[in-house]
């Protein structure tokens, strides 16, 4: 993946295709922001939400205001 600013939303996912993160349009995206996430999803064990990433990208304005977390999961756990 190129680094840059995204001009459409870009899902991650991993080895089994279960989702990593989900990053929003206009989200700066270069191999250290690629590191942190991968670093993050690996301790937490689950799928990153918006919170996840406004707590690793504080400087990143695409993120600092997600819709309200229900609480809802992605339904990929068994």
């Amino acid at each position: 993946m190129t680094a840059g600013k995204l001009v459409e939303p870009k899902v991650i996912t991993d080895l089994n295709q279960r989702i990593v993160c989900l990053l929003p349009v206009g989200f700066y995206f270069n191999d250290k922001r690629w590191e942190m996430i991968w670093e993050r999803y690996e301790k937490k064990g689950d799928t990153l939400s918006m919170a996840d990433l406004k707590a690793l990208f504080p400087d990143e304005a695409c993120v600092q205001n997600p819709a309200i977390d229900t609480g809802e999961t992605f339904k990929h756990k068994k």
